[in-house]
């Protein structure tokens, strides 16, 4: 359980840095700069794609959830779903967290550079974005395409099993194949990763059989770390 749960806070943290970096990307944009500051700014904004900025989001989303889960009465136990995640995480004050990790890096930025007026109202401007309720809305949409893959990962992996049934070769190929394009996209969900591995030991072996397998074959294949 804690594996899933530091994959749903990974996944969040993603999340929150791909929402910022689109953010980032539309505040200088709506800025009144000539083409030459612009190409700094985007220049500076690439810190919070930097290790150092995931490491602050990762501890500003450790503490939010602490706090939230203070806050509204729950267990680490309860944060095995994505969205459970980030309720909890803005009931801590994780906006106000990722606004200070800003604060953070834009400091590093504006020592000794020309330009630190406008590295200053860029940050500023980045601030207020997280600060706003468009902020959030974009967390709830990256969040809600995460369990649409999650919902379409499981859709094929039934239509695998009635593959299974019917015992046909190439469908079970294909499906199988399709599983595995898509499973780095669910890596986040470990019920979607497990039953990926047990859906691909079993294709491989009936590949090479052409038959299917007994139950103790079955249990086996579930067993297994991908073939």
């Amino acid at each position: 359980m804690n594996e899933e749960i530091e994959k749903n806070k990974n996944e969040v943290v993603n999340i929150v840095n791909n929402v910022l970096d689109k953010g980032a990307n539309y505040v200088i944009k709506s800025m009144p700069i000539n083409a030459h500051i612009k190409e700094i700014l985007l220049d500076v904004k690439k810190v919070i794609k930097e290790k150092d900025f995931n490491n602050i989001l990762k501890v500003a989303l450790s503490s939010s959830l602490k706090e939230g889960m203070d806050t509204i009465g729950i267990s680490e136990g309860n944060l095995k779903e994505i969205g459970t995640v980030i309720d909890t995480a803005f009931k801590g004050g994780f906006t106000s967290a990722i606004s200070m990790g800003i604060d953070i890096v834009s400091r590093a930025k504006q020592y000794g550079n020309i330009f630190y007026n406008y590295i200053g109202e860029f940050f500023n401007n980045l601030k207020s974005f997280v600060q706003s309720m468009e902020f959030k809305k974009k967390i709830y949409a990256y969040i809600e395409k995460c369990m649409n893959k999650v919902d379409t990962f499981k859709e094929l992996c039934n239509d695998w099993y009635e593959a299974y049934d019917k015992f046909n070769l190439n469908e079970i190929g294909n499906i199988a194949g399709q599983l595995n394009k898509l499973k780095g996209k669910v890596s986040f969900d470990n019920e979607c990763i497990n039953e990926n591995t047990i859906i691909q030991n079993i294709t491989e072996l009936v590949s090479r059989r052409k038959q299917k397998l007994t139950k103790t074959q079955l249990d086996i294949c579930s067993n297994l770390e991908e073939i």
